[in-house]
């Protein structure tokens, strides 16, 4: 028991080591949300007189700044680099596939939710659904780039994993959401140059906690608990 935890910490070392190296080597890459946000702000402006149709368009819009952000991330996890070119073609790579993620558990939601609230506790019951799918698509986000897969697929892939992984998942996770909490609580918002400070310094520290997500999430997904104590036994 011991040793396997012994292995686990030293999972994260490498896991949470080769990030920063990696996070501070592609720090430019923050600025993708800046142009995130400026593409959002010009497509909602556009799309506000359109009305249905325009948040559609705009639902869209916001699936391939997601899927961007991850494809930047498969850069930094992959090949150690992002470019400027890489950041203009990102936008496309991934966008059905977030789309089609998202479009599934809209579809959930719209036919289960309505059901679910008339019931008894029915609020409650859904914000047990909530936090279960929180927890066991937790792992959607990595599996867009590396896994590969159809819409229901991933979230499938995304339970196994999860129901696999969970112990050694979740608490540098929720290290990595403390630590940006505390970002937002130690920088303050009173004027323009700390707002923009706070937003630099979060988007900077959200790109290496997606790095440190995808590197755990590789390091688990292609071993087993059994096999990475016998390679630290081995020396490996």
């Amino acid at each position: 028991m011991l040793e396997s935890f012994v292995v686990t910490l030293e999972m994260y070392r490498r896991a949470f080591s080769r990030a920063a190296v990696l996070a501070a080597k592609n720090w430019p890459v923050l600025v993708s949300v800046f142009a995130y946000a400026g593409i959002l702000f010009a497509g909602g402006l556009f799309a506000a007189p359109l009305g249905m149709v325009g948040g559609m368009l705009l639902s869209v819009l916001f699936s391939a700044c997601l899927a961007s952000s991850l494809c930047l991330v498969e850069m930094i996890v992959c090949s150690g680099k992002v470019t400027a070119a890489d950041f203009r073609r990102s936008f496309g790579v991934y966008l059905w596939e977030v789309v089609g993620v998202s479009f599934v558990i809209w579809i959930f939601w719209v036919v289960a939710t309505p059901i679910v609230q008339s019931l008894p506790n029915g609020p409650v019951i859904v914000l047990c659904i909530d936090l279960l799918a929180l927890v066991f698509f937790n792992a959607v986000p990595e599996l867009i780039y590396l896994g590969h897969s159809g819409a229901v697929a991933l979230l499938s892939r995304s339970y196994q994993f999860v129901a696999y992984n969970w112990i050694e998942w979740f608490p540098p996770n929720l290290l990595l959401l403390l630590g940006l909490a505390s970002i937002w609580l130690l920088i303050p918002s009173g004027n323009l140059p700390w707002m923009v400070l706070r937003w630099a310094a979060s988007a900077l520290f959200l790109y290496f906690a997606m790095v440190v997500r995808g590197l755990l999430f590789i390091e688990l997904d292609g071993s087993t608990r059994r096999a990475r104590l016998f390679r630290h036994k081995m020396g490996r």
